[in-house]
């Protein structure tokens, strides 16, 4: 006998809920479903549109004399990102509560997925703690579940919408291995992941890496080899891609993240577009993940030191000619150059006056197929626009530059 009353077809915005039935494929692989039994009640998730089934939701393992049950879902990976999962837990959720006389729906979603996790907060239900040990995972092994619970007294309470998100991740100069974790941990929550292309057919360096994390990466074009200042189309690509980032919210996602090379706070794209959409959506919560930038990087890879003791760094991008890196040699210790490849002769020219040609190090497509890590003195050649130049500091002694 079912604890819940003749399961109706439940309609929301985007999602309709209709009884599961023999016909109904599989569930996704990838899903949270608790133990389906006799006194549950299992929905497909159909898209509203197009009646095409998206999922499964189910509510389960009741206990009549608790006024309890547990709720689980599997969003197909196509579907994924669109906010059924959180239209379609809201809906059975509160009809269980509701409708049915129950007290009490707990959801339990293993410790790493926080995706889940944050499907179950934008539903209203709130974290209670982690059951340690409580789930198995697909290869048999036990992991920790996090346990959220909604109760019909919280339904009477006023919602506080928490305003949206956006984030800009720094996903490093191309190595997907120098992903922070909070980035990865972001990827995966996020509701909308943007990632800048200068063509809609042509893949981008941050998507490439973001890909390897997540399938969901969606690109929005840039005029990132524009030259000559605030051109027509570097408004234009800005305009673009915060319209999508409105229209995202609009649709209901929280967190939207654009993913950037290096570091969304150091000659990244994510300025521009951070600026605009706080000016036409102010209460926007704008954050920025660190990220790895190319210096670092490059440092690693050749095996340079970018700054001992007092010594000062200067980063210099050289889009509009090497006039300031011919200052910052003069005075800066170390100086890191970006994006010189159209000025590369000009470059090493100016490193051969100086006479610190032979200590300054080039690389290009760090962590990437072709990767090109070589001294400046080997230059030879056009070279790419995403290039950088590290010339270290002159070291005569050990420790010579401590204060």
């Amino acid at each position: 006998m079912s604890a819940f009353s003749e399961p109706v077809p439940l309609e929301g915005e985007r999602v309709v809920l209709r009884p599961l039935t023999a016909d109904d494929t599989a569930a996704p692989a990838e899903g949270h479903l608790p133990q389906r039994d006799g006194t549950g009640a299992h929905f497909a998730v159909t898209d509203r549109d197009s009646g095409t089934p998206a999922g499964t939701i189910d509510l389960s393992r009741v206990d009549a004399s608790r006024q309890t049950c547990e709720v689980g879902f599997a969003i197909r990976p196509s579907w994924r990102g669109r906010g059924f999962a959180t239209e379609a837990l809201t809906l059975v959720s509160q009809w269980a509560l509701r409708a049915c006389g129950l007290h009490r729906v707990e959801l339990r979603a293993p410790g790493t997925d926080h995706a889940c996790q944050r499907v179950a907060e934008k539903a209203g239900f709130r974290r209670e703690g982690v059951a340690r040990g409580a789930g198995r995972g697909p290869d048999g092994r036990p992991h920790d579940q996090v346990v959220f619970g909604l109760l019909r007294t919280d339904l009477d309470d006023t919602p506080r919408a928490d305003p949206p998100r956006l984030v800009g991740l720094g996903v490093g100069p191309g190595d997907p291995e120098l992903v922070t974790a909070k980035a990865v941990r972001i990827l995966g929550e996020a509701d909308v992941v943007l990632v800048p292309v200068m063509a809609l057919d042509e893949e981008g360096r941050a998507e490439s890496v973001v890909r390897t994390y997540t399938g969901k990466a969606e690109r929005v074009v840039f005029a990132l080899n524009d030259r000559g200042g605030v051109t027509g189309r570097r408004a234009a690509a800005w305009d673009g891609a915060a319209d999508r980032v409105l229209r995202a919210f609009a649709d209901g996602a929280r967190t939207v993240a654009f993913a950037t090379i290096g570091d969304p706070n150091v000659y990244s794209t994510f300025t521009y577009l951070a600026q605009t959409v706080r000016e036409r959506r102010p209460d926007t919560v704008v954050e920025t993940v660190p990220g790895i930038t190319a210096m670092q990087d490059l440092a690693a890879r050749s095996g340079t030191v970018l700054a001992e003791g007092a010594e000062s760094v200067g980063l210099v991008p050289l889009t509009g000619g090497v006039a300031a890196f011919r200052d910052a040699l003069d005075a800066c210790d170390t100086v890191v150059a970006y994006k010189f490849g159209s000025v590369a002769d000009e470059v090493i020219g100016t490193l051969k006056d100086a006479g610190r040609l032979d200590d300054a190090v080039y690389g290009a497509r760090l962590g990437l197929p072709g990767e090109d890590v070589r001294p400046a003195r080997d230059i030879g050649g056009p070279v790419p626009y995403l290039s950088t130049l590290i010339v270290p500091g002159r070291r005569t002694t050990r420790g010579g530059k401590i204060v």
